[in-house]
């Protein structure tokens, strides 16, 4: 899949650099799951982990095709990391 950044939302990551969004959505290892927006927009937020172990969520839309546009990451709250963790364990 390729990926491009929202304009300007390299502004707004707070915690989470940018080299790290790119390694969490070139793991292998990632789990996509569907989300809406407050404006009722689909998205995918994609767990995953930098290529340090870093849990992260990553936000994209999807463009059409194989792409998809980062909109947002951010790094996983403590109730994220057990549903991700219990995720890797059933799908390890």
């Amino acid at each position: 899949m390729g990926y491009e950044w929202m304009p300007g939302i390299l502004a707004f990551l707070l915690g989470v650099e940018p080299h790290e969004v790119l390694e969490a959505l070139e793991n292998p290892h990632r789990w996509p799951r569907q989300v809406r927006g407050p404006h009722g927009i689909n998205y995918i937020a994609i767990h995953s982990r930098t290529t340090t172990g870093r849990p992260i969520t990553v936000v994209v839309r999807h463009l059409g095709g194989h792409d998809a546009m980062i909109v947002g990451a951010r790094g996983m709250t403590p109730a994220d990391i057990a549903l991700f963790e219990q995720w890797e364990h059933d799908h390890a």
